[in-house]
């Protein structure tokens, strides 16, 4: 059974790049036309990015008391992030391959669901806080548009439930567990009346809250603890948006810190808001269209768009299928 669940995954990675293959190909070909140095250093660049995610991992983990080696968290992550690509269930697929390797080591999956929750708490406020000045920037160059105003606070919204969650499960449990019934009531009612059957099951809402809890009161000293993983995330954000602008200088457009951060906002803010894995097939138009609107022409911004994604995208998803297959093997 588990070999099979292996082919399947697998397969679908494989109709994915099918299925994308045009897009695939035209990243091949404009990448072939930049300037082959600063493309490599964005390549050292987006390795050191890889490293310094999967470092944020590994601290966060030991805070709720998993100790794992940075190669061992790299090896997950690269392989979480194929999985969420290729079957995308608002990033909870991926949460299997860190069950499976927390059983096969004896971890507390409890444990690195909330450690798993915490780097998506952190990630999510660094780009909040980045998108939040590119949104400034962009209503300084007046392009700022309704839709991108709506998407900011819809985020928004959603890492504050997610910390919401987090600090009632650290109370409470079972002010956690009659909070996420009574909305596991509202959703079913809602969709026993459009599709006739219940979406989410009540027994398993209760453990759920059961296992946050758990793994919340696991956390060691957060309190001094949150400077190194916020620290790493910060990192983060900064080498992405150094690969962002390597892709200007490789392509010989000039560029201000003001485009760099508007552009780098706009494509992250729909890489999390979009009903598509990693936004695939809408941030490329409007990465393309931002950065063409802060007055970047429109035949360099759609070159830029496909060097940068080719690097954020489609590297990091070829180097996770690999990762996983190597995990089952």
């Amino acid at each position: 059974m588990k070999k099979l669940i292996i082919a399947v995954v697998v397969l679908l990675g494989i109709l994915f790049i099918i299925s994308r293959f045009t897009e695939l190909q035209e990243v091949l070909l404009v990448l072939q036309k930049g300037n082959w140095l600063w493309l490599g250093a964005a390549f050292v660049v987006l390795f050191g990015w890889i490293l310094v995610t999967a470092a944020t991992f590994q601290t966060l983990f030991s805070l709720v008391g998993v100790n794992k080696s940075l190669l061992q968290v790299l090896r997950l992550f690269l392989a979480v992030n194929f999985i969420n690509l290729v079957a995308p269930s608002a990033g909870m697929s991926g949460m299997v391959v860190f069950y499976s390797d927390a059983q096969k080591n004896g971890h507390s999956t409890a444990r690195i669901m909330v450690g798993s929750a915490l780097f998506l708490i952190f990630d999510y406020c660094g780009l909040l806080t980045i998108i939040f000045f590119g949104l400034i920037i962009l209503a300084f160059y007046q392009v700022l548009w309704a839709f991108e105003i709506f998407a900011f606070i819809l985020f928004f919204l959603f890492v504050t439930a997610m910390i919401s969650v987090v600090y009632l499960a650290s109370r409470s449990e079972e002010r956690l567990s009659r909070l996420l019934l009574k909305i596991t009531r509202f959703l079913n009612h809602a969709t026993g009346i459009l599709f006739k059957k219940k979406a989410i099951s009540e027994d398993r809402v209760i453990r759920f809250a059961a296992e946050i809890s758990e793994g919340v009161k696991a956390i060691q000293n957060l309190r001094h603890g949150w400077v190194r993983p916020a620290s790493l995330t910060i990192l983060n954000k900064l080498l992405l948006v150094s690969i962002l602008g390597m892709m200007f200088l490789a392509f010989g457009t000039p560029v201000t810190a003001g485009q760099l951060i508007a552009g780098f906002s706009i494509a992250y803010l729909f890489v999390i808001i979009s009903p598509t894995p990693a936004g695939i097939g809408i941030v490329e138009g409007l990465l393309t269209f931002a950065l063409n609107s802060l007055a970047v022409p429109i035949e360099a911004a759609a070159v830029i768009t496909l060097a940068f994604r080719g690097y954020t995208f489609w590297l990091p998803f070829l180097l996770g299928m690999i990762s996983f297959r190597s995990l089952q093997s």
